[in-house]
């Protein structure tokens, strides 16, 4: 019924394309023929058939739109009961990893619907109207005395070049927005380690740094801008040459005797209405590129599958249970005060709560770096060691290359699990934007990187050293501090993704990175 309706409202376009070619087309013969003096009753007819077409116009684009919403919105319904059948399947989202909560993922998934609706009202029915009208102008072209061959194939060839070109200047201007969003991660990043960049003494080298991400920015805005407006003009400059071949070619015609003045009138003008219509490709193309971003819902839902089996697998195998743990750094004032919670082996973690509540000190604890003052740790995970990566705060960066570091923390790391480690703390770009790349030398403390790129750089080796030494529990203390939420999102997803079988307590402030975890242990 849907795919009836779709097509009946297909056909109602292009019947309304048609009326407007016709109604240019008998208005050109009326201006042409009264040059010549007729009769005035000979007109009567002509004038009759341009009422006709406006009438008639008018009414087919009403129809059009009417079916064409109605089967738009009866296919975003029949996408909206699938959605949220596949909703009830995996909620909650905290086992699934997603990066979003509940209320984001129903919100993406009713936008996705919408740009599925969008699709087809603005994608493939302009798309496929406008193919069927170049392909009637050029059987109408080719019937038409001295328009045979290629000729005739000029409005089809006419209508792929504006595809062409518009696909291209589009997926251009994507490729600038994601330049745009680089600039833009980096200039956060840049600003929320601004602080202590400036106390190692860095600060004229991050202010030099800010001021090219700002102007790297404004470039990148500048360069999309151009870009649309080359795309327009090299549109605009497609349909004028096609228009003017085929206009150079009637006069040839015309004054060659085939083909009278007002065919000549009639065919120059229907010709210009139809290439007026190729207009409407570009928003085709964009509508089309949109649809081809949203996510593939089967994916998700197999990664979601695979990390509910993996979790009902180690449901019953305790990794790590903290029994009544009470520590203080004084002897006097506790900074945790009989603590208990169980991790079980593969669980996701996230460890909340608000400065100075003792989430680093857990993980200390943890780490074996103190011993705490009563209770104890138990299960395969309480060793510390060989057993755990982490990243804690206050750590200390040695002076050297980001490549030696890595040798040096990770000497098993092979270059593969190394780039891999970037590119899962979103460190890739920047290593490879250096004129040194990991020959980079990172100062003292690592002061030439931002405090954002810093603590990434600690998930990049800690990640490097789960992926070569095969450590089955992760600590990662504000791994996404200095980020952009949908920077921070994507590492956490990657994170989880590619350690979906470890166990991993993760400390962070942000509720959008918590709701990503399965459990949360609240200090």
């Amino acid at each position: 019924m849907i795919l009836m309706m779709q097509l009946s409202a297909m056909g109602l376009s292009f019947l309304s394309a048609v009326s407007s070619v016709a109604l240019l087309g008998v208005s050109a013969y009326i201006i042409a023929a009264a040059s010549l003096q007729p009769e005035l009753y000979t007109l009567a007819l002509p004038i009759t058939m341009v009422r006709a077409c406006g009438i008639l116009r008018a009414v087919l684009r009403y129809g059009e739109r009417y079916v064409g919403h109605d089967a738009a919105f009866a296919f975003a319904g029949r996408v909206n009961q699938e959605l949220f059948s596949y909703l009830a399947r995996v909620l909650p989202l905290r086992r699934a990893g997603s990066g979003e909560n509940q209320g984001m993922f129903v919100e993406r998934l009713n936008t996705e619907a919408g740009e599925r609706r969008n699709l087809y009202l603005r994608g493939i029915t302009p798309l496929t109207v406008n193919l069927l009208l170049s392909l009637t102008a050029g059987c109408g072209l080719y019937l038409s005395a001295g328009f045979g061959g290629w000729w005739a194939a000029l409005p089809v060839a006419c209508w792929g070049m504006v595809l062409l070109i518009s696909y291209m200047g589009e997926k251009r201007q994507a490729d600038i927005r994601l330049q745009c969003g680089s600039y833009r991660r980096h200039l956060l990043d840049m600003q929320a380690g601004l602080p202590e960049l400036v106390a190692t003494g860095a600060g004229a080298w991050a202010a030099e740094r800010l001021d090219m991400a700002a102007a790297g920015l404004m470039e990148a805005d500048r360069r999309r801008g151009r870009c649309r407006t080359l795309t327009e003009l090299a549109v605009r400059l497609c349909l004028v040459l096609t228009f003017c071949g085929i206009f150079c070619r009637l006069l040839q015609v015309g004054s060659a005797g085939a083909i009278c003045f007002i065919e000549t009138a009639v065919m120059a003008v229907s010709c210009q209405a139809v290439l007026a219509e190729f207009s409407s490709l570009e928003e085709a193309v964009r509508a089309l590129l949109s649809a081809g971003k949203i996510k593939s819902l089967e994916k998700v839902e197999n990664s979601v599958q695979s990390r509910e089996k993996s979790s009902i697998m180690k449901d019953n195998k305790v990794g790590l249970e903290a029994e009544h743990i009470v520590f203080s750094y004084d002897g006097k004032n506790l900074v945790l005060d009989n603590l208990s919670f169980v991790v079980h082996e593969g669980e996701k973690v996230a460890v909340l709560g608000d400065s100075g509540s003792g989430k680093t000190t857990l993980f200390n604890l943890i780490l074996g770096l103190w011993q705490p003052d009563g209770g104890c740790f138990r299960g395969k995970l309480a060793q510390g060691g060989a057993a755990v990566s982490a990243v804690t705060q206050s750590v200390y960066v040695f002076d050297a290359t980001i490549g030696e570091l890595f040798q040096r923390l990770c000497p098993r790391t092979s270059a593969a699990q190394l780039w891999q480690a970037l590119e899962l703390a979103k460190l890739d770009e920047v290593v490879r934007s250096k004129p040194e790349g990991l020959s980079c030398r990172l100062g003292r403390d690592a002061c030439r990187l931002s405090g954002g790129e810093r603590q990434r750089l600690l998930t990049a080796l800690a990640a490097a050293r789960a992926m070569s030494e095969d450590t089955p529990l992760l600590l990662l203390d504000e791994p996404t501090c200095g980020l952009d939420r949908q920077t921070a999102s994507d590492m956490m997803t990657s994170l989880l993704a590619a350690f979906a079988d470890r166990t991993m307590l993760v400390i962070t402030h942000d509720e959008y990175v918590a709701e990503m975890f399965e459990k949360r242990i609240v200090l």
